[in-house]
């Protein structure tokens, strides 16, 4: 359930806000109304991007990828997951959103999360006025500190390598909610991956948004190929499916075969007066 949240006067010239584009601040600001009350919420791709934007219909859950890795980088949010599930904790949360009587905890926070799954690459200042907070770590999986023994492992700083498997996966969420046949996921998504190397992520995102909801307008689900398939065949290069026209002039294929099904039904025709 959204809440109501306070804004700083020193937010609006930060220089964190200035890095940050339009839509990204009303994100992050709509980002504080769906957390709860310990700064966490829950970051389904559809349902966030959806309550903070309902009445934009040129903002979509393909634009998620953007605005996630833009309120990372600007505003340091830490992204995570928990069981299959996306949260987003704000860092901070305590010095700028004092709540007199806290809701009961439901959502865990990133020392739970089941994986380094936070998209940011550096622990930096966040929100407003210069603020100096150290931002918190994501612990990696794993028991014991760091130099206790074999095969035990601490916390640890996100590596870049991280940063982009969470991207990628983020973005792939996001494009196949638009592909309207759900067959073979996981093979898509190794497709998505090795061809998120040869082509922007938004970029290739966007394309398979596109072109998923095209196919849903004008093609049948059984001739709507699997995602993996075409992504490895790269046809994010085709022209856009579009719907069989009523009144096209017939091509010389379907010519062809008005004849031969005339001459099919002629010879059944003969026969017949043959047999009487």
């Amino acid at each position: 359930m959204a809440r109501i949240r306070s804004v700083k006067p020193e937010f609006w010239d930060s220089p964190d806000t200035a890095r940050a584009s339009l839509r990204c601040r009303l994100f992050y600001i709509a980002m504080w109304n769906w957390a709860d009350d310990w700064g966490i919420g829950d970051a389904n791709a559809g349902r966030l991007v959806s309550f903070a934007f309902p009445n934009d219909d040129d903002i979509s859950a393909a634009d998620y990828p953007t605005l996630r890795r833009e309120v990372s980088e600007c505003y340091g949010v830490d992204f995570y997951e928990v069981a299959g599930r996306q949260f987003y904790a704000i860092p901070t949360w305590e010095t700028h959103q004092r709540t007199e009587k806290k809701a009961r905890r439901s959502n865990p926070g990133p020392e739970d999360a089941d994986g380094p799954g936070n998209t940011r690459e550096s622990n930096r200042p966040t929100l407003s006025g210069g603020l100096s907070d150290t931002q918190p770590r994501i612990p990696a999986r794993g028991k014991g500190e760091v130099g206790s023994g074999k095969g035990e492992v601490g916390s640890k700083d996100l590596s870049v390598s991280d940063a982009r498997t969470s991207n990628v996966e983020a973005a792939f969420d996001a494009a196949y909610a638009h592909w309207p046949k759900k067959v073979e996921r996981k093979q898509a998504l190794e497709k998505f991956r090795a061809a998120s190397k040869r082509i922007d992520l938004d970029a290739l995102a966007e394309h398979i948004s596109r072109f998923g909801d095209a196919y849903a307008a004008t093609t049948t689900k059984q001739y709507t190929p699997a995602l993996g398939v075409w992504i490895g065949k790269e046809r994010w290069t085709d022209d856009l499916p579009t719907a069989p026209e009523g009144d096209r002039k017939p091509t010389r294929g379907d010519n062809n075969l008005a004849f031969v099904q005339d001459m099919f039904r002629n010879e059944q025709a003969d026969r017949l007066e043959i047999d009487r």
